[in-house]
């Protein structure tokens, strides 16, 4: 990446009461993150990460980093989707580089992006992390403003994700959606749905009945599909043409996740 235009760092620390918190904090406009709360009472840190500008401008160079130490637990997310405006001249590029350490838990859920007519959007999350850390990270996508009538009328949407384990990279997943040169309905694209998501889960040991589980299960609107990568990798596919009906398939996977490998009940996250 070029020199970022917005750059965002966070550092997390775990007291010695258990309760997680930001040590360290930088921003610059028009990245933001806003203050740090508990809705569990595990001392899990929400941390809501935010761009008041509206949404990614072309030219945008956007890069975040965050730190979670030794036993810290943060569940990230932002309030609202990410939009990625017209661009007629250059692109945009998001690069989110987050470390995992020893023994700590990232939930790192944001809301989905939304790339608008004449897009061209490069999205990278990089994770890295300890070999006893845990991650349940997820990544969507919308064919555009489809309330306007525009559907994959962005001209490029990219979205890598890269989880490294010690150091060597375990997973590397990418979307290449170039809707200005491919028909991104016809078959062996989206085939005439209109949103997809994926969910990572990263923990020392899966257990082989939790993908079974979870393709047991049968979101309305919503097709999906899990399977493990290896004994501590699994990532759940998810297609719909409703945003609203994917989110809720998301949200559901991520209870039953979290009851599987967390040992804890999802709750309803607030937003506002």
């Amino acid at each position: 990446m070029e020199k970022p235009t917005g750059a965002l760092s966070l550092v997390f620390r775990q007291k010695k009461d258990g309760q997680t918190y930001p040590a360290k904090q930088y921003y610059k406009l028009p990245l933001q993150v806003m203050r740090t709360h508990y809705q569990e009472d595990d001392g899990t840190a929400y941390t809501y990460l935010l761009n008041p500008s509206g949404g990614v401008l072309q030219h945008d160079r956007l890069y975040t980093e965050i730190v979670l130490e030794e036993n810290s637990k943060v569940y990230i997310t932002t309030p609202s989707s990410t939009k990625f405006y017209k661009m007629d001249d250059g692109h945009a590029e998001v690069v989110n580089k987050i470390t995992v350490g020893a023994g700590a838990v990232l939930e790192y859920l944001p809301e989905h992006n939304t790339p608008f007519a004449m897009a061209e959007a490069y999205q990278e999350n990089e994770f890295y992390l300890h070999k006893d850390a845990i991650l349940i990270a997820s990544d969507m996508v919308t064919a555009g403003r489809v309330s306007r009538g525009e559907i994959f009328d962005y001209d490029l949407y990219s979205s890598k994700t890269k989880i490294y384990v010690d150091g060597h990279l375990r997973l590397y997943d990418h979307s290449h959606m170039d809707a200005k040169q491919i028909d991104m309905k016809k078959l062996g694209y989206m085939e005439g749905y209109l949103t997809n998501g994926t969910v990572y889960v990263y923990a020392g040991h899966i257990n082989d009945q939790l993908p079974e589980t979870l393709n047991r299960m049968k979101p309305e609107g919503v097709l999906l599909a899990a399977g493990k990568i290896d004994d501590s990798i699994m990532i759940v596919r998810f297609l719909g043409n409703s945003m609203v009906e994917l989110k809720e398939a998301v949200d559901a996977i991520w209870g039953q996740i979290r009851r599987d490998v967390l040992k804890k009940e999802p709750i309803r996250v607030r937003k506002y």
